[in-house]
């Protein structure tokens, strides 16, 4: 598909080519018009010239970020986010930034125990809408928790903990076997010992309720077989 800009690219292409190949023009000659279509086409604009009329008026920003430097400003923003950090269970030792930007944008971040692994909140208000610093802050910090929260999925040679159902705990390494597989489906993966520990108990639940799923399945799978035959 051609694109506007690609066109546009034709039009300057073309317009150079007619600055001194008019009399001699290979275009002219293989279309077969009475009359030349691109015989004007250096009075053109350029694709510059094109998207600037093309491009809309700039609008007003949506935040004045001037306002960062007030303190009453900056005490009514702590308030919200600390509300909003507790309300999802998130410590403000873990707290890392808040940063904001005149189009309406607002990013937070947080991270984790280790100091290295960040998780990033943003919300970003709607063209037409006006904006509204507070519910910014909260579907950011929203997603932030989200992603904080999300179960933890290693890479293949990233080593992880798991729970096994008697509550021990041990160290591997993904390499996509059978075992690899199930622990993540059944988010049994943590980065950390003492996170495995922590949820060892809601994971052995979780293999209980697989095995009766397992077992209707295989069940099933044999009463179906059997009907087959």
């Amino acid at each position: 598909m051609i694109d506007d800009k690609m066109a546009k690219m034709a039009i300057n292409t073309l317009k150079e080519y007619c600055k001194n190949l008019c009399s001699r023009c290979a275009v002219y000659g293989s279309c077969g018009q009475r009359y030349c279509y691109f015989e004007n086409v250096d009075g053109y604009n350029d694709v510059g010239t094109f998207e600037n009329l093309q491009k809309s008026p700039k609008k007003p920003p949506k935040f004045d970020i001037r306002q960062k430097e007030s303190a009453d400003f900056r005490n009514y923003i702590n308030e919200i986010f600390l509300r909003e950090a507790e309300k999802y269970g998130l410590p403000m030792n873990k707290a890392n930034s808040i940063k904001w930007t005149a189009r309406g944008t607002i990013v937070v971040t947080f991270v984790d125990d280790d100091n290295k692994t960040n998780y990033f909140g943003w919300a970003k208000c709607h063209p037409d809408d006006a904006f509204n610093p507070e519910v910014g802050i909260k579907l950011a910090i929203e997603r932030a928790a989200q992603a904080m929260k999300a179960p933890f999925v290693p890479e293949e040679n990233e080593a992880y903990y798991y729970a096994d159902d008697e509550n021990r705990i041990y160290s591997t390494i993904n390499h996509n076997t059978n075992t690899d597989i199930l622990n993540i489906a059944l988010g049994n993966c943590f980065r950390k010992r003492k996170e495995a520990h922590a949820n060892k108990e809601a994971i052995r639940k979780r293999m209980e309720r697989a095995k009766v799923l397992l077992k209707s399945l295989r069940e099933d799978d044999a009463n179906a077989m059997g009907r087959c035959k």
